[in-house]
């Protein structure tokens, strides 16, 4: 690993410790820039920001580097435990049923890895070449049921392609 790196890493976590989250957050991004496959400076940029949902973000892709790394885990599940305890959302009784299937008319989304502008139907981001029939693109992106109907418990298994039934309607 480059000296460089290791160096802001270093003093990523430390400014984590410390408190110093915006100095954090730029260095750990610039080691992300550089390596985007480094566990450690994911994990501690799980740390460096406020919002839950780049909490989570972060904190999965520790995961999809390391599905056994406890301290991923633990603070998933802590995420998770906050937002069912703060949640003001009734849910709803019964069996869910999801909601209509998107149109086949052609509409704008954005690649869930790295932000492109591509089109509903593209298999493929043109810039990251991820998937884009994923889950993570699919109008029930956030919508947890719909995953586990599919089996989609974790982050690697929804990186491929989106076989869910709601994702399209029925071609005639």
């Amino acid at each position: 690993m480059d000296n460089d790196i290791v160096r802001m890493l270093y003093e990523g976590a430390v400014a984590v410790t410390q408190g110093r989250k915006a100095v954090a957050q730029e260095l750990l991004m610039k080691v992300i820039e550089f390596d985007e496959q480094n566990e450690q400076a994911w994990l501690w940029l799980s740390g460096a920001v406020d919002d839950p949902s780049d909490q989570q973000i972060a904190l999965e892709n520790v995961i999809a580097l390391n599905p056994n790394n406890r301290y991923a885990q633990d603070g998933l599940r802590v995420l998770a435990q906050n937002v069912s305890a703060t949640s003001s959302v009734a849910m709803p009784s019964g069996e869910w049923v999801p909601p209509p299937p998107i149109s086949e008319d052609v509409s704008e989304l954005h690649c869930w890895q790295c932000n492109a502008s591509v089109y509903s139907v593209a298999e493929y981001c043109w810039q990251c070449h991820t998937p884009i029939h994923s889950c993570k693109n699919c109008a029930f992106a956030n919508e947890i049921q719909c995953k586990e109907l599919q089996g989609l418990t974790n982050d690697m298994l929804q990186n491929g392609r989106n076989q869910c039934p709601w994702w399209r309607a029925p071609s005639a």
